[in-house]
């Protein structure tokens, strides 16, 4: 018996029956990963009867365990018809989904088996499908805290992507499909609305949507999957990792298996993630996160009373070289995004600090607590560097220099944020 790796499913036809029946074993790929504990898949044996498949049973299980092959194999087989289960015994079926097990991890594998490649010096360029941002083939984490504008800049994106759209980004046409985990479908639908027209498109241009607000990526990588293949999609955008469901985002093991899920998916992809609430300079989670990315994105972000400024600043790069952070206005009315343009961090100085939340607690420290304080007093307080301290109060022209006591120089607030 020699399992068949095939549209993201490992699958063998078990036994041909006289009736021109055959009984099918299959997992799909997104499902078979390895734990400590020792291979786990989820399998379904299946009744195929002119190309159409009947499911007799399906169980996610260690496939080393014997008790739990024997469970399902004696309810796939309680499940066929008196013909077909006295022409296919028992135990003839659980001896054929053991060796089907024995040899699943291997074929899984097998893709991966090492060959001889030849060095080509002079090879294209990397290709991409937002430049510098998202390469083609590879994968990215975009981070920021919650309530930056993520989804919004994630969308965007995708349209682009999607259309090929440049007036934003330098986006090269992908058939792109958006997973969202975080929001109802109806907020989707008006984001989108949103976003087409903040690129000149028609508002009701569509975009393949993945909607499973409540579920994880764990739970809806099957459909996912056949939603790629239905699609034809090239690349996929996933808001957010943290709903990924593959356990503590701490763990190394758990975040490998979503970057492995991610990869299987699609061949480009954008992941959205948050940052630890001490600490904005990096993705939550564990290392493996951004060791698994191509690229990693970090979106600086900056409010004033009539615009959002979002800022991207690649971290984390393989085969691209430094640079510029891209800086975007974001307009808002009260149905949402209504306008997106590049401009400069001329307009949104507290994003050079690369660390918006420094200008919030700044702002906050001198207006509702000190009132006037020096950058050394409020580096003290704030538990910040001086020198970054000193570099934020001197480029943003919400601070000011109030007259000198003594030698130390004292900064206020302009006016009230």
């Amino acid at each position: 018996m020699k399992p068949m790796q095939s549209n993201g499913y490992i699958e063998h036809s078990a036994k041909l029956l006289s009736s021109g029946q055959a009984v099918l074993f299959r997992a799909p790929t997104t499902e078979i990963r390895q734990e400590r504990t020792g291979v786990h898949a989820r399998v379904g044996i299946f009744l195929e009867v002119d190309g159409n498949q009947t499911l007799l049973e399906v169980h996610t299980f260690n496939i080393g365990r014997m008790e739990e092959r024997v469970k399902l194999a004696n309810a796939a087989h309680a499940a066929l018809d008196g013909i077909s289960a006295d022409e296919y015994p028992k135990p003839q079926l659980r001896h054929d989904l053991s060796i089907y097990c024995a040899g699943l991890w291997n074929k899984y594998l097998e893709p991966l088996v090492a060959g001889k490649v030849k060095g080509d010096a002079v090879q294209d360029p990397t290709s991409f499908v937002i430049d510098p941002y998202i390469i083609q083939g590879g994968g990215t984490i975009m981070f920021a805290p919650p309530g930056r504008g993520k989804s919004y800049t994630a969308l965007l994106m995708t349209v682009a992507a999607d259309e090929g759209n440049t007036v934003l980004f330098q986006a090269h046409k992908r058939r792109s499909m958006y997973i969202n985990l975080e929001r109802s479908a109806d907020s989707i639908t008006r984001r989108l609305g949103s976003v087409n027209t903040a690129l000149g498109l028609d508002p009701a241009r569509e975009l393949v949507v993945l909607n499973a607000r409540g579920k994880s990526l764990q739970d809806i990588s099957e459909i996912a999957r056949r939603s790629v293949d239905e699609h034809g999609i090239e690349f996929i955008a996933l808001d957010s990792i943290s709903r990924a469901g593959h356990g503590d985002l701490n763990e190394n093991r758990p975040v490998n298996a979503i970057v492995d899920t991610l990869n299987q998916l699609a061949p480009t992809w954008l992941g959205l993630a948050h940052t630890p609430r001490a600490d904005e300079s990096h993705v939550f989670g564990s290392v493996h996160f951004e060791a698994g990315a191509d690229v990693v994105v970090r979106m600086l972000s900056e409010k004033t009373d009539t615009a959002l400024g979002i800022g991207l600043k690649i971290t984390k790069a393989n085969d691209v070289g430094p640079k510029p952070i891209m800086a975007v206005r974001y307009l808002f009315d009260e149905y949402g995004l209504t306008s997106a343009t590049r401009t400069t961090l001329n307009e949104f100085p507290g994003m050079r600090s690369e660390n918006v939340s420094l200008v919030d607690e700044i702002l906050s420290y001198l207006t509702h607590e000190a009132g006037s304080a020096t950058a050394t007093e409020i580096a003290t307080e704030l538990g910040k560097s001086r020198s970054r301290i000193s570099e934020v109060l001197n480029a943003d022209k919400r601070f000011i220099k109030l007259p000198r006591e003594g030698r130390a120089v004292q900064y206020g607030v302009a006016s009230k944020p």
